[in-house]
């Protein structure tokens, strides 16, 4: 009888220990931990990075004069080719740059952005039909976004 209580209280313990453990896990798994913060200001590495996008996004709007003289001529052809051609290539700078940002200034470039890939859209629209006025209207708008979001950009000073 003896070495049945030994055996029991043996086993109560292996029980009593397992629980203790089970409970520490699911408390220490459970627990929100320290959870990194997310930086509130650039660091150089990152203005770098941000100034090298917004150099290639700042390099098309320089060539906008070249298009506002393709639009006021109609040369429609010209006008297709510029923005399939150098404008090509600026929603995924726009996209690589607001990837760069603080989350805060993210959402704002990211509508920005949007905003400008529905500006040439439209501008490619109009070319498609001809429309001297839409066209006109599309590049004003576009350009004006564009100087938006380019303001947006954040900079070392």
């Amino acid at each position: 009888m003896e070495r049945f209580r030994s055996l029991t209280r043996s086993l109560m313990r292996s029980m009593m220990s397992i629980c203790l453990v089970a409970i520490a896990t699911l408390l220490v798994s459970c627990s929100s931990g320290g959870k990194a913060a997310v930086p509130v200001t650039y660091t150089d590495a990152q203005l770098s990075q941000i100034s090298i996008y917004a150099g290639r996004i700042q390099s098309s709007k320089d060539r906008l004069p070249e298009l506002a003289d393709y639009i006021r001529t109609k040369n429609w052809v010209n006008v297709d080719n510029f923005i399939h051609g150098p404008l090509g290539n600026l929603r995924e700078s726009m996209n690589r740059l607001a990837f760069q940002l603080l989350p805060e200034d993210k959402a704002a470039l990211l509508a920005a952005a949007d905003k400008i890939s529905v500006d040439l859209e439209n501008m490619s629209s109009a070319v498609g039909t001809y429309d001297f006025n839409a066209t006109n209207n599309a590049y004003a708008k576009f350009a004006s976004d564009l100087s938006v979001l380019l303001n947006s950009v954040p900079t070392a000073e």
